[in-house]
């Protein structure tokens, strides 16, 4: 990632790129596991309320989206270049996002993919397939936090002004979690059958278009925590609007992460820290654990020199769109597509490869984890060959 300072020429920051890169790295093995019933401690989400490595991974994305946006979209605004110029590309590349987000969702359509679905293949249940398409996703909140972002990087540049935005997306969510607004809903409940967030999409978005996982329609990327969430990209904005304009940034980033990390901490005696309602004390902690990583990042690699070991994650942040769309499609294909196995029947190509390759090799636990870093082998000779030839997919 290129940037410029007032007094310097363009400024390459290497970190930036590792942070990145890794964290999209880190998406794919947690997403492909052998065996959901064989994961390790560490790469399973929590499962309500608490924090494990893996709760980690999505926030720590959203706040380099909001450096990226620094970097790129408000330094080209304070060079001049025309407002509605940003505006349009702000609105293009959420608008292809999101849409990137519901391919993801909604692949194949109902599309055969094997012998078995185009023996009882019709077109006409195609159009079918989208009354169940679940609308929210990674992609979609993370398209909205960039349109939200995005425009307050073009449109509002001063400080008091992001704080006046920051207060007011944390004042929503409060008074949305916390205010009796429907009869049974709400009223400060963080708990999942009755929050007032699962009441919020129900309601915009009709149960038949939300995530099922939980056990009954609850959907860990709604609406109302994307407010919050926003506010984790919001974060992310004010780290590389420092590393882009001061001098020696790395103390101040320092200090301030390992204060929002205490600060969310306290927070959490009073508000649970919860990835998928991304509450607010989840959103402080996790801002300052990765202020701390990428300003500890940037005095390693590029203040330090300690380049060894960074260019894989370089080369998974150069092309972070493939990589997330390109994997969920693969195992997506995995899934649907059925082979023999062996005894008359057939199972998921998926099924069959972990069974077949990755138990006997380490057994069914650690045969989930191969599995699961054999795909991001994959993504990474993938993404390797398309670096080597200068190919960088963007919107």
């Amino acid at each position: 990632m290129t940037i410029e300072t007032p007094s310097s020429p363009p400024i390459r920051l290497l970190a930036v790129d590792f942070f990145r890169g890794l964290t999209v790295a880190l998406m794919i093995l947690v997403n492909n596991p052998g065996s959901w019933a064989r994961v390790l401690p560490p790469l399973r989400h929590a499962a309500w309320h608490g924090l494990t490595p893996t709760d980690l991974v999505f926030p720590f994305f959203l706040f380099i989206v909001g450096v990226a946006v620094s970097l790129s979209l408000e330094r080209r605004c304070e060079a001049g270049e025309p407002r509605g110029d940003l505006l349009r590309k702000i609105l293009r590349r959420a608008v292809l996002i999101f849409a990137c987000g519901l391919l993801l969702n909604g692949f194949p359509f109902g599309l055969p993919l094997s012998a078995e679905a185009a023996a009882e293949f019709s077109w006409s249940g195609v159009p079918g397939s989208l009354a169940s398409l679940r609308i929210m996703g990674v992609l979609q909140r993370i398209a909205l936090c960039y349109l939200v972002v995005g425009l307050l990087a073009v449109f509002v540049t001063g400080p008091r002004g992001r704080l006046a935005a920051a207060g007011s997306l944390v004042l929503a969510y409060e008074m949305l979690m916390r205010l009796p607004l429907v009869d049974r809903w709400g009223a400060g409940s963080f708990d999942l059958a009755d929050n007032f967030a699962r009441r919020v999409d129900l309601a915009a978005l009709g149960e038949a278009h939300l995530w099922t996982g939980a056990g009954m329609p609850a959907d860990p990327e709604g609406l109302v925590p994307t407010l919050t969430a926003a506010l984790t990209t919001l974060a992310g904005l004010a780290v590389g609007r420092r590393l882009r304009t001061t001098g020696r940034p790395l103390p101040g980033l320092l200090a301030a992460g390992a204060a929002a990390t205490a600060g969310g901490l306290l927070l959490a005696l009073v508000e649970p820290v919860n990835k998928q309602l991304w509450t607010v004390s989840y959103t402080i902690l996790t801002a300052g654990l990765a202020t701390l990583t990428l300003a500890l990042s940037v005095w390693l690699i590029d203040v330090r020199g300690a380049h060894g070991g960074t260019r894989w994650a370089v080369v998974y942040g150069s092309n972070p769109l493939v990589a997330f769309v390109g994997s969920g499609l693969l195992a997506r294909v995995l899934l649907l597509v059925r082979v023999g196995d062996g005894a008359g029947g057939t199972v998921p190509l998926q099924r069959w490869f972990y069974n077949g390759v990755c138990v006997p090799v380490v057994g069914p636990l650690g045969g989930s984890l191969l599995h699961a870093v054999l795909h991001m082998l994959l993504w990474l000779g993938v993404l390797w060959w398309l670096y080597r030839r200068r190919i960088f997919v963007k919107i």
